[in-house]
């Protein structure tokens, strides 16, 4: 019952600190990992530091110890060489000299180990006792001086009971002269100084890596603050800029739209007058060339000047963009193009199309067939009736390419920057709505010009 009712009531906050982290901020989330990273180091830190500061104090008293096993305790037990125990006259020597009054230090314990039977102990009735093997022994045994505040011995119960902090230390004894050690000498002195000592240290240590990670946990804030808000300041600035290329190229939509408009009107009227005009004059000289008179140089000569007007006056009206255009899919201009290509030239240009839309701003559609009929034109201009031309159009997301590949048999190695030098006007329509035209000679024989248009939200449906 008790288990269910903690359960029903952590889930709530459990669900509601879930979905305060979700909707933090990146940023935010990224600070939070490095600083609980910062915290987590500085504990490990901390731990080893205070381990190491407890074994440096309790290294530099076991020094002192040993030093004074060296001297006093290492003469009086060299018998232990020849034989397995102390004399009567050593062990009393022994118990004078460890004494408190005569060692100077707070000793509550003393023994004499060989291997791990206890030769001699301020305990008499440990003397000749067997203990299981310690870790502190072994390294003893080695030639080190151990010098630890857990006690870790079996013959250590005593001591235990004190509840009071002891300093264990072992100091290995060698035989004169050698470095053959015989035995060890464990001594067990009160730590109450020397662990107040360790703990000053220690929260000294603590309260200087405490202060560093708070230090760099505010620097981090301070960071990553900083960069939040020149992020946000960019993508505003990114924001800016969009709607201000989205409105230029709105305006040159409009702009290239009035040109065109213009220049339709330029057309229709050069239809419209001139052309109907020139074609009456080349009647009535028909007619007068019929009468027997003597102009007939004359009427020959306004005829083929009249004939030759009419070819310019088609040939500006043939380069001028298609007034119905507007009423045509992206399919259907381009396939228009390459029609009337194909029809003055008597050429074959292959095409193909992938999930083109099927509306688009008549800018686009007009721009797209100058590109077509001027770049054809320049292509079997440099190249007559060898070319092999492929227009590949298609749409992926809100981006249009269409790409024209030619394939010579050879090609001249100047096709590629006569087509691209030739198409500049087509390069600035395509580029005033913000798409752009790319040529390519990929080989001896292979040349691709390809023409990418944008036509997501900046574009303008008409």
């Amino acid at each position: 019952m008790i288990a269910n009712a903690l359960s029903d009531a952590a889930w709530p906050v459990l669900t509601s600190l879930t979905q305060w982290w979700r909707d933090v901020g990146r940023a935010r989330k990224l600070t939070a990992a490095l600083s609980i990273g910062i915290l987590c180091a500085t504990i490990y830190a901390g731990s080893v530091l205070a381990q190491h500061i407890q074994d440096l104090f309790a290294n530099k008293t076991a020094a002192s110890t040993a030093l004074y096993m060296d001297s006093v305790v290492e003469p009086l037990v060299q018998e232990l060489v020849a034989q397995s125990s102390l004399s009567e006259q050593n062990r009393a020597a022994l118990e004078r000299l460890m004494s408190p009054a005569s060692s100077g230090k707070p000793v509550i314990a003393f023994r004499i180990w060989v291997h791990d039977r206890i030769v001699f102990s301020s305990r008499g009735e440990l003397v000749g006792r067997e203990f299981s093997p310690s870790h502190s022994r072994a390294r003893a045994f080695q030639g080190e001086v151990v010098a630890n505040l857990d006690l870790d011995g079996d013959d250590d119960d005593d001591e235990r009971a004190l509840q009071v902090p002891i300093l264990e230390i072992y100091a290995p004894v060698r035989q004169t002269g050698t470095n053959k050690i015989i035995a060890l000498a464990e001594t067990s002195e009160l730590a109450v100084d020397l662990v107040r000592e360790i703990h000053a240290a220690q929260y000294t240590s603590y309260a200087v890596l405490t202060s560093g990670a708070i230090g760099l946990i505010l620097v981090l804030f301070s960071l990553m603050g900083g960069l939040q808000r020149q992020i946000g300041e960019l993508a505003q600035q990114r924001v800016q800029d969009k709607l201000l290329n989205r409105r230029i190229c709105r305006a040159n939509r409009r702009v290239l739209e009035i040109n065109e408009k213009n220049l339709r009107r330029v057309g229709e009227e050069l239809y419209a007058g001139p052309l109907q005009l020139v074609a009456f004059a080349q009647l009535r000289l028909d007619a007068l060339r019929e009468a027997p008179d003597n102009l007939g140089e004359e009427v020959e000569a306004i005829s083929a000047a009249l004939k030759q007007c009419m070819t310019q006056i088609r040939e500006v009206s043939t380069g001028l963009t298609p007034s119905d255009l507007r009423a045509l899919s992206l399919a259907k201009v381009i396939g228009t193009a390459i029609c009337l290509h194909e029809a003055r030239t008597a050429s074959t240009v292959s095409c193909e199309f992938r999930d083109l839309p099927q509306e688009a701003p008549f800018t686009l559609k007009s721009c797209l067939y100058q590109f077509i009929e001027q770049t054809l034109g320049n292509i079997f201009r440099h190249s007559a009736a060898s070319a092999k031309v492929h227009v590949c159009a298609k749409c992926e997301g809100d981006r249009l390419d269409v790409e024209l590949i030619c394939r010579l048999q050879p090609l001249g190695s100047q096709l590629a920057d006569a087509i691209e030098t030739g198409g500049e006007g087509v390069r600035h329509r395509i580029e005033a709505l913000g798409g752009m035209l790319s040529a390519q000679s990929h080989s001896d024989q292979h040349v691709s010009l390809v023409a990418s248009f944008w036509i997501g939200e900046g574009s303008d449906r008409q």
